[in-house]
């Protein structure tokens, strides 16, 4: 009796698997793959939210506002939270929406820090989102930043993903994943580090970051971004320009190393980092001066790095790790991250000539 009734339980679930759109199980041509998904403000306790299909997901039938020519959709719903935007819009469209595939999450730069770790919460706490997905803040809008990163051609991989996967097409190493940032946000003594992309004209620049804590958000400069990447060791093959009025002088294919420790001076923490930076000088001209240059580009890094560090501390930020280091070497930790010194090495040569 018992082998008879698992018998037509088992008959009965495989019947409704081949039955097309049974519950969570739907054919490719019901479903709808979401390549990306961007989240603005919304109406006083929603948010809105903005999801990027692919041309053969979802047809222009399925929408009267989309056009047959357009390579992607971008379909908008406004709920309080990303299931309920999910729903509003597979209402919408008469198909399943898939988040599994979603490659980067756009958010708006405008948002408050409360907003934006209750958002890294929604997207970690839905079943099928990939924490592994990239994540940018974004502006004017992260709508903008969604539809200034179509797929690419062939592949239905989006620009943003593909930009944050490569290593070598840009010196400031900024990527980071969704899951990352919720890691960091753990910890109330730990400061995120997000990219952050701005739209201009038909293009995306990627030169900015924001520091995201529990409590705030603070938006760094270029100048700021790149220091913070020599000083984490994230800058590969950039390039350093000495003031004019000193040393005029032009670095290039610049590698940074980076060791950071930490110690203890007459019962006080301190970090110690020693970064050290090759590359090679352009128009080098009189001999003798290769010294000269590195010393003034040590004087400059060293100025910059100790700015931005002091800068941190002022707005009770860690982007370098330094708290959780100290974490792990001592019992006793401070909220504020400890005093810093700094070594900088620079043996940036002038730039071999051929022929």
């Amino acid at each position: 009796m018992k082998i008879r009734l698992w018998w037509k339980v088992l008959v009965m679930g495989m019947g409704m698997m081949l039955l097309p759109g049974c519950g969570t199980v739907a054919g490719i041509s019901q479903t709808g793959i979401v390549l990306a998904l961007a989240v603005d403000p919304g109406p006083a306790g929603q948010y809105t939210w903005s999801f990027m299909f692919p041309n053969p997901t979802i047809t222009p039938s399925s929408e009267s506002s989309i056009k047959p020519s357009e390579e992607f959709y971008v379909l908008q719903a406004k709920a309080p939270s990303l299931m309920q935007a999910v729903e509003d819009v597979s209402a919408l469209t008469d198909r399943y929406v898939y988040l599994g595939d979603v490659q980067f999450v756009a958010v708006n730069v405008e948002f408050s820090a409360s907003d934006v770790v209750h958002l890294m919460h929604l997207l970690i706490n839905t079943g099928e989102f990939p924490p592994r997905a990239w994540v940018t803040m974004a502006s004017p809008s992260a709508k903008a930043v969604l539809k200034t990163s179509p797929p690419e051609e062939v592949v239905p991989t989006v620009f943003l993903s593909n930009y944050f996967s490569c290593h070598v097409c840009h010196p400031v190493q900024l990527e980071t994943r969704v899951w990352q940032v919720w890691d960091d946000l753990l910890v109330p003594s730990h400061t995120a580090v997000i990219p952050l992309s701005v739209v201009h004209g038909r293009t995306l620049r990627i030169s900015r970051s924001v520091w995201l804590t529990p409590c705030q958000i603070i938006k760094c400069s270029q100048s700021q971004t790149i220091d913070w990447a020599m000083a984490m060791g994230k800058y590969e093959k950039g390039a350093l320009m000495l003031p004019s009025g000193k040393e005029n002088g032009f670095a290039e294919s610049l590698r940074l190393s980076s060791s950071r420790q930490l110690t203890r001076v007459h019962r006080q923490v301190m970090a110690k980092w020693n970064l050290t930076l090759n590359g090679h000088w352009e128009a080098m001209g009189r001999s003798g001066r290769e010294q000269r240059l590195n010393q003034e580009a040590e004087r400059l890094v060293l100025h910059h790095i100790l700015q931005l560090y002091q800068w941190a501390q002022k707005h009770h930020a860690d982007p370098f790790g330094v708290i959780n280091q100290e974490v792990w070497t001592s019992q006793a930790t401070s909220s504020q991250i400890p005093p810093l010194e700094v070594t900088v090495h620079c043996r940036i040569t002038p730039t071999a000539r051929t022929g």
